[in-house]
């Protein structure tokens, strides 16, 4: 994925992303919300790429927040930067489960996750376009008390640094079971 810089209005991005997933929200009866501070202003940013990662955390929110809780996107600026964040009223996140977060193809496994289908690249996708444009994620949970996402990217857009290629996103591979050599049995080979 290679980046398109522009600046642009960021609640525009986040008002796409309430009108794409209200239906979901609707559905289960989970009011979705913003507060969106008025110097949130303008970003440097790919706004393709911004709306994915609203809509990723957001679908996750709605997606782990049981009928009647709530989903609210926030977003200010401080300095130089603009934090953007999803909360939601969730089920939340052990902190055991916490280090997996993000991995591709992970999902964390219990009753509740379980019903539902997904790839484990939600969270993945959101690092790595965070990562292009060179920002932080950071994520505050507990159990049964929801989650927070937040993201912290350059106003300004992230700074090209001489010699290394300009916001391309390398995707995950899957990999097969087994050890690199495709070893599916389960036995452990040491290769030169």
């Amino acid at each position: 994925y290679a980046t398109e810089l522009e600046p642009f209005c960021f609640v525009e991005a986040v008002d796409m992303c309430r009108s794409m997933m209200r239906p979901l929200a609707q559905a289960k009866s989970i009011a979705l919300g913003a507060q969106i501070a008025p110097d949130a202003g303008e970003i440097n940013a790919d706004r393709r790429a911004m709306q994915q990662i609203l809509i990723n955390l957001v679908s996750n929110a709605v997606k782990f927040t049981p009928d009647g809780g709530s989903v609210v996107i926030g977003a200010k600026r401080v300095g130089s930067r603009l934090h953007f964040w999803v909360s939601d009223t969730g089920i939340g996140i052990a902190e055991e489960d916490m280090a997996n977060l993000g991995k591709p193809f992970m999902q964390i496994q219990n009753d509740y996750t379980r019903r539902f289908e997904g790839t484990g690249l939600g969270l993945s996708l959101v690092k790595g376009l965070v990562a292009l444009h060179e920002g932080t994620m950071s994520i505050e949970s507990a159990p049964g008390e929801g989650t927070t996402v937040t993201i912290s990217l350059p106003v300004n857009g992230p700074k090209r640094r001489s010699g290394t290629p300009a916001g391309v996103l390398p995707m995950p591979v899957a990999k097969p079971k087994g050890d690199a050599d495709g070893d599916s049995n389960g036995s452990l080979r040491k290769t030169a």
